[in-house]
């Protein structure tokens, strides 16, 4: 199969719009919906339909852009980086994520990586914030994507900023339709993370502004153990959608947003001045890590928006 009706396929699939793709792509809107046509001649189904939002997959559509999306990048990078030096390096390298991150990051950004640095090892360590601080200073992690702390230790590049949604069990009456107000989370026995960096933070400073008492019914950084938790009906949280997309999209758990104020967190990535890293492998892996990002949040995927590299002392 012509590889590049995939890739046609998969930016409509980010866009949801066939002129916008056909701009992206920089190729004519009427060619593009003939390869469209095409693929799906070749694989007999229907991949989209239009409606008043644009272009919208099927169940068929859905289920080949996920099981494309990622090995497709993966074989681009590698064409893209076979016989440059950068793919000839052979070492190791060691990456941090949070656990909020990690569930949506973790498969596609080790894909691109290992298909880019085909001779690189690579160990990944996911905690919460405040120990992948104290591992990239301990110099134990080479990167790492953390939540936004100030830490004059650190070089820090901001991601993207997610806003954090209230998340209840199956029988909850949660709807991403009705949003509730911060203060009502006062009223709700919670799920609250131990850690004072990220979530933690994010409540805390939201609360005292706001002076609202927020009750712990239990405390722990497990994100699986919180999600357990709410699943089972024993409590609520509060976590980014793209935490929990797997039990949101099953049913198993329900969410609403958060208003006046609806809280939110940033991610970005971090080093310290002292890592040993080749400076333009270091830079390969921090594109390649903003992309894959990008590439989430520009398909829907992540919901979040996009931050400009701002670099910290």
């Amino acid at each position: 199969m012509d590889t590049h009706r995939l890739r046609y396929f998969l930016s409509i699939a980010e866009h949801g719009s066939m002129s916008r793709a056909a701009n992206v792509l920089g190729i004519a809107q009427p060619a593009l919906s003939r390869q469209v046509r095409r693929l799906e001649d070749d694989l007999g189904v229907t991949l989209f339909v239009r409606t008043s939002r644009g272009m919208e997959l099927t169940e068929d559509g859905e289920r080949l852009r996920a099981s494309t999306a990622t090995p497709l990048r993966q074989l681009e990078l590698a064409l893209q980086y076979a016989g440059s030096p950068l793919a000839r390096i052979e070492r190791g390298l060691r990456i941090g994520l949070t656990e909020t991150a990690a569930g949506i990051l973790a498969a596609p950004l080790l894909g691109g990586l290992a298909a880019a640095f085909p001779r690189v090892n690579f160990s990944v360590t996911v905690a919460n914030t405040g120990r992948l601080v104290d591992e990239l200073i301990q110099e134990t992690l080479d990167t790492a994507i953390i939540h936004s702390v100030p830490d004059d230790r650190l070089f820090y590049s901001d991601l993207l900023v997610e806003e954090l949604v209230v998340v209840g069990g199956p029988a909850s009456v949660l709807d991403p339709a009705c949003p509730i107000e911060f203060s009502e989370l006062s009223e709700l026995p919670l799920v609250l993370p131990a850690s004072s960096t990220g979530i933690g933070s994010a409540l805390v400073n939201t609360a005292l502004r706001r002076n609202v008492t927020l009750t712990s019914r239990f405390v722990t950084d497990s994100v699986q153990a919180t999600k357990d938790f709410v699943e089972a009906g024993l409590a609520y949280c509060v976590l980014p959608v793209s935490a929990c997309g797997v039990e949101l999209e099953a049913g198993r758990l329900r969410y609403a947003p958060l208003r006046d104020p609806a809280p939110t967190q940033r991610l970005g990535m971090a080093a310290t001045g002292r890592h040993k890293l080749p400076r333009g492998f270091s830079i390969k892996v921090g594109l390649i890590i903003r992309d894959e990002i990008a590439r989430l949040v520009g398909s829907g995927r992540w919901p979040a928006r996009i931050l400009p590299p701002a670099p910290r002392p």
